[in-house]
């Protein structure tokens, strides 16, 4: 840790009447994310308008249905 990440833990912590250790333990508390706040994230709503390709085998076949050649556009 460089002196001036030190000077900056020891004078935030001093004024907030805390240790070093707990100052750090509170600032990566408020850097996590909150329970529940990776449901948020759009990759987690892929599906919900139940839009469907009308593949059955969807999940073993991505990359056909995905990066179709030509032989196989419909």
């Amino acid at each position: 840790m460089e002196e001036k990440h030190h000077k900056f833990l020891t004078i935030e912590s001093q004024k907030r009447g805390i240790s070093v250790a707990e100052y750090i333990r509170k600032l990566i508390d408020n850097a996590m994310p909150k329970e529940g706040d990776w449901k948020k994230h759009p990759f987690w709503a892929i599906g919900e308008d139940n839009f469907s390709t009308g593949e059955q085998r969807g999940s073993v076949e991505h990359d056909r249905i995905i990066y179709k050649t030509r032989r196989n556009i419909r």
